[in-house]
């Protein structure tokens, strides 16, 4: 193979590249590069191709455009126009035939803005609170519009009364352009401790483009309390106190109802499976002879407790809520030893309830309340003891220090119905005993 090989003189056949740059909406010509070096003139066949990746060329595709004397005319410019061109032409030298190949980098992009920076915070002539002695951040937020060799100005400047400072150790953050072309820049400095010559001073914010420049100022003035803002926090504090409170008592007023209603619902039934036969004992004062009354009040008051003992509580308690009492006169029967039946009746018991009075205290009767006691300390949580204060009573000095202890410590419950009114008591009370009885499903109607 026999190789000749020319020098390259007079812009004949130029291989090198060139770039464009045009902006969107607007007209544009693109025209070969190395068409008007040549010297002659005397070129052909021109041709032009486009490939949108700027870094090869190597396989151009045929592109499809509007081509006037062999420059290629955009009457409007988009983004997708932005690629490499390639012309191909021949040329005629000293009779030899040559193909040039040129190419030409566009740039398609927004027209650089005709605007100065406009701040859009703080404002100009602000006043800004701050506290003697506490640290205290200024910001200024600049809205630029696009440039395409973006290269903006921001800084603070302090001018005091007697020199001026500018103010160092903020970072500017400039996040990338929107589809618009805009950036919107913040520029942050930091007072590490305000000082009362820094409220006589005035703070400048400055924004500069290529177009021009735009400043703002501002002052520091002492914050004041806000009275409207700390009145609206003490009412709010005081009205949620009031809510927690009001909240509290009405829990605190129907715990026992709610507790019942849980029971209702949620709660299982805790006697099943304990080996106990009596949901509750009753003890109460015997009613007295007519040769032995001292007075008449002295026997109605014992004939009421009798009828409190044996048709009220079994009334409510068996005839409502389902519970198994155990009234010694009624379910027990006569002939065995006194103390031997009231310890094992007890035992077999999951309440004792004893109806207290005058009476009661200064009777026999307070041997039953002693051996309860005596049992429920010595099973612990098996049995417990509900008391209900049926009449006002004061303790005889015979009274046995265990039952004393007992009933200075023990809950009470006190009666304040009327036996006589067709409703069955006050539903607090009847409300407070079943709080003591064991948790036990209600029958209504035949059904639990």
């Amino acid at each position: 193979m026999k190789l000749t090989v020319f020098v390259q003189d007079n812009c004949i056949l130029p291989y090198g590249s060139s770039s464009l740059y045009l902006t969107t909406d607007s007209k544009g010509l693109i025209s070969c590069p190395s068409q008007d070096c040549q010297i002659t003139k005397n070129i052909s066949n021109l041709k032009w191709y486009k490939s949108a990746n700027f870094s090869s060329v190597t396989s151009p595709n045929r592109y499809s455009l509007k081509i006037i004397n062999s420059v290629i005319h955009l009457d409007t410019i988009y983004t997708s126009d932005a690629g490499v061109y390639i012309c191909d032409f021949d040329v005629y030298l000293n009779g030899s035939k040559w193909i040039v190949r040129a190419n030409i980098k566009l740039e398609v992009g927004l027209p650089d803005t005709q605007k100065p920076p406009e701040i859009l915070g703080p404002a100009n002539e602000t006043a800004i609170p701050a506290e003697i002695g506490k640290p205290l951040n200024l910001t200024c937020r600049i809205r630029f519009l696009y440039e395409r060799f973006f290269n903006p100005v921001v800084k603070w400047t302090s001018i005091y009364p007697n020199y001026k400072e500018e103010l160092s150790g903020g970072k500017e953050l400039c996040p990338h352009a929107t589809n618009i072309g805009e950036r919107e820049c913040f520029l942050t400095i930091n007072l590490d401790k305000v000082t009362t010559n820094d409220l006589d001073a005035k703070f400048y914010c400055y924004a500069q483009n290529a177009v021009g420049n735009i400043t703002t100022v501002v002052t520091l003035s002492l914050k004041q309390i806000d009275i409207v803002f700390l009145t609206y926090v003490l009412c709010g504090s005081v009205l949620l106190l009031m809510i927690l409170l009001l909240g509290s008592g009405l829990v605190y007023f129907y715990w026992i109802e709610i507790v019942l209603l849980y029971r209702n619902y949620i709660s299982k039934d805790e006697t099943v499976g304990d080996d106990k036969d009596f949901d509750a004992f009753i003890s109460y004062a015997p009613q007295v002879s007519e040769l032995d009354m001292e007075t008449k009040k002295s026997y109605c008051d014992s004939y009421d407790e009798e009828r409190f003992a044996i048709q009220l509580l079994p009334d409510v308690l068996e005839g409502k809520y389902n519970y198994k009492l155990c009234i010694l006169e009624r379910d027990v029967v006569p002939g065995g030893a006194y103390v031997e039946d009231i310890a094992n009746i007890i035992k077999r018991s999951r309440r004792a309830i004893f109806i207290l009075s005058e009476k009661y205290i200064i009777s026999p009767k307070v041997f039953e309340l002693e051996a309860a006691i005596t049992c429920s300390l010595e099973e612990q949580e098996a049995l417990k003891l509900i008391l209900i204060k049926f009449k006002p009573f004061k303790e005889p000095e015979s009274l046995p220090n265990v039952v004393r202890k007992a009933l200075s410590a023990l809950p009470m419950v006190t009666w304040k119905g009327d036996l006589d009114s067709k409703s069955s008591g006050n539903l607090k009370f009847w409300n407070r005993i079943r709080y003591y009885m064991p948790v036990k499903k209600v029958k209504r109607n035949g059904k639990l």
